[in-house]
């Protein structure tokens, strides 16, 4: 998933066509595990009948993958709106920020899966306190996004940063909920 989120961010900041290219494949992977996953979980749910602990990690093994899965399709989402902002002369004096917000959801994105894999709860808590960053920086993009504009000014551009900027958000939330849902595998309730 990281890899996935990297990809996007290098279409964005570094304009890599290659990247986009990449990403479509990786995200099409992303798509084929999470089918594979839950029609494998939903096997053991059926087959063994697990309780306790072990249902508590199913359930929230489904909903883990859906996060993952909704990520990759925020990734492409950037990737497509950053590629049409390639013919713009200028993109934006926002996209300095928009690189800011970008890092700090790729270190959510990489929390949340650190904290996943290590069952760590009090990184997986710290999560949502991060997220918080990335909520600040698109209430202030957002804002600058809606002050007026220049007569030459594209609408177009307004509009796709507010896409990318939308896409970035919802990855922190998808993160964050990661986080929530490891505290309940180890716990059995969300922080």
């Amino acid at each position: 998933m990281e890899a996935t989120c990297q990809l996007s961010y290098e279409v964005l900041v570094e304009r890599n066509l290659h990247a986009l290219d990449l990403l479509l494949q990786r995200e099409q992977e992303v798509d084929r595990y999470y089918q594979q996953l839950t029609q494998d979980a939903i096997e053991v749910l059926t087959l063994q009948a697990p309780v306790a602990n072990d249902l508590r990690f199913l359930a929230s093994l489904l909903h883990l993958s859906r996060d993952l899965e909704r990520m990759a399709d925020y990734a492409v989402e950037i990737a497509m709106a950053a590629q049409r902002l390639f013919g713009e002369p200028t993109t934006s004096s926002l996209l300095p920020d928009i690189q800011v917000m970008f890092e700090r959801s790729l270190l959510l994105v990489s929390e949340s899966l650190s904290a996943l894999a290590n069952l760590d709860v009090n990184l997986a808590a710290a999560i949502a306190r991060h997220d918080d960053a990335v909520d600040a920086d698109y209430a202030r993009i957002y804002q600058r996004l809606c002050r007026p504009m220049a007569n030459t000014e594209p609408v177009e551009v307004r509009l796709l940063l507010l896409v990318v900027i939308r896409n970035l958000e919802r990855v922190g939330d998808h993160a964050t909920k990661i986080g929530e849902r490891v505290c309940f595998i180890v716990n059995g309730y969300p922080p």
